[in-house]
C-alpha cells in the first residue's frame, strides 16, 4: 500500500488533503485515482487508512476510514548525537537512522568536524533547553561569548528543512508514525549541556578497550528508556573531548577492533543500542 506522509493541520475531520509535489507524484507517477485506498502518516502518531475521493496532479482530497497509533515506534527514546560531518554524508545517515528508531538527532560541532561552525551563525543555530533557558537572564554569556540575548531558537536552518524532508520520506518508507526530532548544529558544549535529561549516556570512541556488549547485563536488570549516544565526525574526537564527556556522565564503549568510516559508525551503533534498549531484533508483534 502507498504511504503519504500528511500535515495535521491539512485533515479536517474524516476529510484529507494532499497538494504540492505528494499530490503530483500521486497523480502523475502512481496514477492512482478515486477508489484507491492508500495509508498517510502524521510524524505525530497517527495513521490514516484512506480513501481518494477526488485526485488532480495539484490537490487530492481523501475520506479517512479508519486510524491507528503509534505503529513501529521503539519503547525506548534513543537519541543520537553527531559530530557534524560534510553534509552529503549526514543526509545518508538521517536517512538510515530515522529507519532504525532514533527519536532525536543532534548535530554538533566536535574539534574534528570538518565543517566548521560560522560565529555569527550560531548565534542564531544554537539551541538551549527550555529548562536551561529559563534559569538564564538576558545578556548573560553561556558558551564561546555567544549572550542568551542573541539566541533565536526559533530561526530556521536550511540544513534542518532539509534533513526534515529526509525524514519525512523515511517515516513514509519504513512505516513508523512519528518524524524524529532533528535539532539545529550546536556546539559541543552546548551538546552536554542538553544530554542532562538523559538517564544513560554513551560514547563511541575508537580508543575505549570496555565493548557495548557489557552494557546488556546491567540494562536487563535497570530498563532505561531515555538514551544518548554520541559518535564523532571524521577523525573521531579528541582525548580531552572524551574526558569531558565522561566528567558529564558518559561512558566510553568500544565497537569492536576495525576502525569504522563517521557515517558507518553512526548506523552501526543506533543499530546496536536499539538491539539492546529498544525494539530491533525483537519479537514485538502482539498475538491475539
Amino acid at each position: 500500500m502507498h504511504r503519504f506522509y500528511i500535515n495535521p493541520d491539512d485533515i479536517e475531520g474524516n476529510k484529507a488533503t494532499i497538494v504540492g509535489q505528494d499530490a503530483k507524484h500521486l497523480v502523475n507517477v502512481l496514477r492512482l485515482v478515486s477508489g484507491n485506498i492508500v495509508e498517510l502518516v502524521d510524524g505525530v502518531g497517527t495513521h490514516y487508512l484512506s480513501e481518494i475521493d477526488f485526485a488532480t496532479s495539484k490537490k487530492v482530497v481523501l475520506k479517512i476510514i479508519e486510524k491507528s497509533f503509534l505503529k513501529a515506534e521503539s519503547p525506548a527514546h534513543i537519541t543520537i548525537a553527531q559530530g557534524v560531518l560534510k553534509d552529503n554524508k549526514m543526509d545518508v545517515i538521517l536517512r538510515h537512522l530515522t529507519e532504525l528508531g532514533i527519536k532525536e538527532w543532534i548535530p554538533f560541532f566536535a574539534s574534528r568536524s570538518v565543517p566548521s561552525p560560522n560565529p555569527n551563525k550560531m548565534k542564531n543555530d544554537l539551541i538551549i533547553p527550555e529548562s536551561k533557558f529559563s534559569n538564564k537572564t538576558k545578556g548573560q554569556k553561556i558558551n564561546n561569548n555567544i549572550e542568551i540575548s542573541n539566541v533565536n531558537p526559533k530561526i530556521k536552518d536550511v540544513r534542518v528543512e532539509r534533513w526534515e524532508r529526509i525524514a519525512r520520506e523515511s517515516i513514509k518508507q519504513c512505516g513508523r508514525s512519528v518524524m524524529p526530532i532533528i535539532h539545529k548544529p550546536i556546539s559541543y558544549d552546548e551538546m552536554l549541556i542538553q544530554s542532562d535529561t538523559y538517564c544513560e549516556k554513551i560514547v563511541f570512541w575508537e580508543n575505549a578497550t570496555t565493548p557495548i556488549d557489557l552494557i546488556r547485563e546491567r540494562q536487563e536488570r535497570v530498563r532505561e528508556n531515555r538514551i544518548i549516544v554520541m559518535i564523532g565526525p571524521e577523525g573521531g574526537f579528541s582525548e580531552q573531548e572524551v574526558n569531558i564527556a565522561k566528567e558529564h556522565g558518559f561512558k566510553a564503549f568500544s565497537l569492536g577492533s576495525r576502525i569504522l568510516r563517521a557515517e558507518t559508525a553512526s548506523i552501526v551503533a543506533s543499530t546496536l543500542i536499539q538491539n539492546i534498549f529498544g525494539d530491533l531484533g525483537k519479537n514485538n508483534r502482539v498475538v491475539p
